[in-house]
């Protein structure tokens, strides 16, 4: 069975996720009650979203699967991504830094960061990469710091980060608005221009990805073109965060 799904979670007049097609057509909504700092799919018609020191786990149907609530309200989760059989977070506020643990939300192992991350994506090999002010990461799950690569301008802010196969994206915002494609090794191959803030991105399928952007989801291909806006009507909603699962093409 094929299960493409695009993933969005929103605050503000309604709270919740919205699940659409590929192509930005809402098959399906789920109302939560609360706000969402992040969303990531996973692979069996379910997502996972994060709030305050929440981790929830949902179907697509909108029934609730688990919920893992940290004990110190201190805590903040602010993203969350899924590679394989291990959920990754970040989390702020009386600790930051990143947890791994398995799709049952069991932890199996965290490590401190001495900055907060705006967004996080999962490599091929056992590494992450976190988006902080204007540094994208890349990190062992053992807490050893592979990388920095480092902006030289300050006054850009990279908001969020996907990987998908041998590349990386990040949207960012500040003096400059758009995004970036990347090698793993985060040397830029691309970027793109979109002339608005971006709060995240998620690859998707067909050398695209997805942008939240205030009441707006964009479907835009990495060479910079606009496949698709997709507007809500309600301006009082506010799109924070997208994930995209695609199984089949067909």
């Amino acid at each position: 069975m094929s299960n493409n799904y695009v993933y969005a979670s929103y605050k503000g007049s309604q709270q919740g996720v919205t699940v659409r097609d590929l192509g930005l057509d809402q098959i399906s909504f789920i109302n939560t009650g609360f706000d969402i700092n992040g969303v990531a799919a996973g692979a069996d018609n379910d997502f996972y979203v994060a709030s305050a020191n929440n981790i929830y786990h949902y179907r697509t149907d909108g029934a609730l699967i688990s919920r893992m609530t940290f004990p110190d309200t201190g805590i903040i989760y602010t993203s969350l991504t899924v590679r394989g059989d291990l959920l990754f977070a970040t989390y702020k506020g009386s600790q930051v830094g990143v947890t791994v643990r398995d799709l049952n939300l069991t932890q199996i192992s965290w490590f401190a960061t001495p900055f907060v991350s705006s967004g996080i994506a999962a490599g091929p090999s056992q590494d992450v990469y976190l988006a902080a002010g204007n540094h994208i990461y890349r990190y062992k799950t053992n807490g050893t710091q592979l990388q920095d690569m480092t902006f030289p301008v300050t006054s850009i802010n990279y908001t969020d980060v996907s990987v998908l196969e041998d590349r990386l994206y990040a949207s960012y915002n500040g003096s400059q608005l758009g995004f970036t494609v990347r090698d793993l090794n985060l040397n830029q191959l691309s970027y793109c221009n979109t002339g608005f803030n971006i709060s995240s991105i998620a690859a998707g399928a067909s050398n695209n990805v997805y942008l939240t952007s205030s009441n707006h989801i964009y479907n835009y291909s990495t060479a910079g073109n606009l496949l698709a806006d997709m507007n809500f009507p309600d301006k009082g909603v506010d799109y924070t965060s997208a994930s995209v699962v695609f199984t089949s093409l067909t």
